[in-house]
């Protein structure tokens, strides 16, 4: 992933969230993005992970607590 693809994501993700809301269980709207996106299963899984090792466990999490890590990782 690239950082014009984190911008895609994140922008994708904060209508997602608006719309369905987040859960606070699990990544189901991430997943769905990356999907839509064409990811491939492993970059999707690293995303996953490095998320979830950020403390973003759920959807609105990778705002709270990820977003700054992943910017910072995916700057390319």
């Amino acid at each position: 992933m690239n950082k014009r693809d984190l911008e895609r994501f994140f922008n994708r993700l904060e209508v997602l969230l608006e719309t369905n809301g987040c859960n606070g269980h699990d990544l189901t709207n991430a997943e769905i993005i990356l999907e839509e996106m064409h990811i491939k299963k492993e970059e999707k899984e690293e995303f996953l992970n490095d998320c979830r090792n950020s403390g973003g466990f759920c959807d609105c999490e990778i705002f709270l607590n990820s977003e700054d890590f992943l910017r910072e990782k995916y700057d390319k």
